[in-house]
Order: C-alpha cells, then sequence, then structure tokens
C-alpha cells in the first residue's frame, strides 16, 4: 500500500472519531464489579484469635450502654434489654460495641469472629430471634467464601443484638465505580455512581440478596429498585 493512501485512512479514521466525539457518542466499557475490590470477611470483623483483646457478652453490653446507641437501657443477665428495631427482619445492621459472633447462641459456643464498631453485618431472617444464657441472638452473615462480587456461598454465626443498630440510615459509595444494576450479579447496568454517594435501602422486606443491597435508583421517581455490590463498595450508617 502506497504511502499516501496510508495517510488518507489516518485522516479518515481521526476524523471518525472526532464525529463520534461531537456528536456525544462514546464508546463503551466493561465495568464490571472487580474481585480485587471486593471483601470475603465484612471490614472490621478479625478472626478470635486476631483480636485486641477477649470480649465477652457482659463486656458488649456494657460498651453499649456507654456508647448510647439506640439502647436507652440495658443489663446484663435474664433482664437484658435491647433495641426494639433490631430483629430478624433481613436487615443490615451496623455494629457500634465489640461484639462476638459465634458459632450458636450461647456463651458457651466457639467464637467464629470478632466484630468492631463500624462492622456491617447481614441479617439472616431464617434463624430468628433466640435466647440463652440470658442474652437474645440473631444469626447474621459475616463474611463470603470469596471476595467476588458473585459468590453467593455465606459465612454465618450468632451474634447478641445489644451491640447492633438497624441501617436506618444510608448505603454509602466507598469504592468506585459502583454500578446499580437491575438484577444482582449480571443485571443490566442502570446507573454508575462515584464515592461519596448516599444510596436509599429500597423499600422491600430484605434488604439485600447475597452480597448485594436493595436501593433505590436516584434520580427516579417513584423510586425504582435497584441492586448494588454493597457488601464490597459500601459502608452502611
Amino acid at each position: 500500500m502506497q504511502l499516501t493512501s496510508i495517510k488518507n485512512i489516518g485522516v479518515s479514521v481521526a476524523a471518525l472519531a472526532l464525529l463520534f466525539s461531537a456528536s456525544g457518542c462514546t464508546v463503551s466499557k466493561s465495568v464490571a464489579e472487580s474481585s480485587d475490590a471486593g471483601n470475603t470477611f465484612a471490614p472490621k470483623t478479625v478472626a478470635p484469635e486476631q483480636a485486641k483483646q477477649t470480649v465477652s457478652e457482659a463486656d458488649t453490653v456494657r460498651e453499649a450502654i456507654k456508647a448510647n446507641g439506640n439502647i436507652a437501657s440495658a443489663a446484663v443477665g435474664n433482664t437484658t434489654s435491647y433495641p426494639s428495631q433490631v430483629s430478624d427482619d433481613g436487615r443490615v445492621y451496623n455494629v457500634f460495641s465489640t461484639v462476638n459472633i459465634r458459632s450458636c447462641p450461647s456463651t458457651k459456643c466457639k467464637i467464629l469472629r470478632v466484630a468492631y464498631p463500624g462492622a456491617d453485618v447481614q441479617n439472616d431472617p431464617t434463624g430468628g430471634t433466640q435466647t440463652g444464657n440470658g442474652y437474645t441472638w440473631v444469626r447474621v452473615t459475616y463474611g463470603y467464601a470469596s471476595n467476588k462480587a458473585c459468590e453467593t456461598t455465606a459465612y454465618k454465626g450468632w451474634m447478641i443484638v445489644n451491640g447492633l443498630s438497624p441501617s436506618i440510615g444510608k448505603a454509602r459509595v466507598t469504592k468506585s465505580p459502583l454500578n446499580i444494576r437491575s438484577a444482582p450479579c449480571s443485571g443490566k447496568i442502570i446507573k454508575t455512581v462515584a464515592p461519596g454517594t448516599k444510596l436509599d435501602f429500597h423499600g422491600d422486606e430484605n434488604q439485600f440478596r447475597g452480597k448485594w443491597y436493595k436501593v433505590v435508583v436516584p434520580g427516579t421517581t417513584p423510586g425504582a429498585l435497584g441492586y448494588v455490590d454493597g457488601w464490597d463498595y459500601t459502608d452502611v450508617y
């Protein structure tokens, strides 16, 4: 091919690119949720051997009282009270008092994980509420088998409700890009939002499906349902 022809082709490609730019068209990119940004265990939780110190359920209650978070009063023992908002309701809970996650609803059960203030855990409504050793317990998801966005195998355990605050707040985006999809994992991308965006939970029975949180798509009226990988990309408070 002659040099003149090559130059003409180059000019044509440049002109075409300029035309697309002027018309507002852009080349679509794959913005799939990256496994590099994923979490296996809930942030701000550690294995018991990595905990700063041993924590008992009585310590959790005392710390909760001191923190004054959503608990008007609480007592160690059979009269332990807890926030009426915390229940077996399939919500995302924010931890505000250091608490053990155990293999069953009793202080005699093995500690699987220790959650520190600021951790987010997912309530498993199928576990109901249980009582043991004078405490009220709920079952929660504290981790998944991998850091992949589509992972569905969950690690579950039991924790007392005294250190938990239900997510009456928002899912705040911490990493980018965060896609809002029409369905969990592989649904159509409706919108992509930046870090700092505050997303309202959708008014549905459960707030999540696996790692995916049910949120209101910003700018829609009435608030349309969308799904985000909230486990890996948001902090709830």
